[in-house]
């Protein structure tokens, strides 16, 4: 078997296991055994099909810890600015609130009074919901 095949075959069963995994690097890994595939392919010696892997493979992992974050996990929530319904006040700040047919707890945001008849949520701290009047 020659070079070109066994780095293909190698690249094809780390890309087979990045599907199970879900991470990054073993598609990494199997973009840098394409790539010396192809250096195999043209011909080129062992060496710099090895360097080749070896660049493609440090530079990839060195992008992946790199890259910037995902935006902030309160942009992506689906709850925020929906309304809620007051089902009684525990305290000056904190309710039981009806959210989606459900019973919720509940904290009014700093400096917001609990006098309002209609709120919103502001964001969620675990299973509270952090709460905030209609303006």
């Amino acid at each position: 078997m020659d070079t070109a095949t066994v780095w293909f075959v190698i690249a094809s069963i780390l890309i087979i296991f990045e599907l199970f995994t879900g991470t990054f690097y073993l598609l990494i890994f199997g973009c840098a055994a394409l790539a010396a595939a192809g250096i195999a392919f043209t011909g080129l010696d062992l060496i710099a099909q090895y360097i080749t892997a070896a660049l493609i493979a440090s530079s990839g992992v060195l992008w992946l810890r790199n890259r910037p974050k995902s935006q902030n996990s309160s942009t992506n929530n689906l709850d925020q600015n929906q309304t809620v319904e007051i089902i009684s006040w525990l305290s000056d700040t904190n309710a039981r609130v009806r959210y989606r047919g459900t019973e919720w707890d509940a904290t009014l945001v700093a400096n917001a009074s609990n006098t309002d008849t209609h709120y919103l949520i502001h964001e969620t701290l675990g299973n509270t919901l952090i709460i905030k009047p209609i303006k």
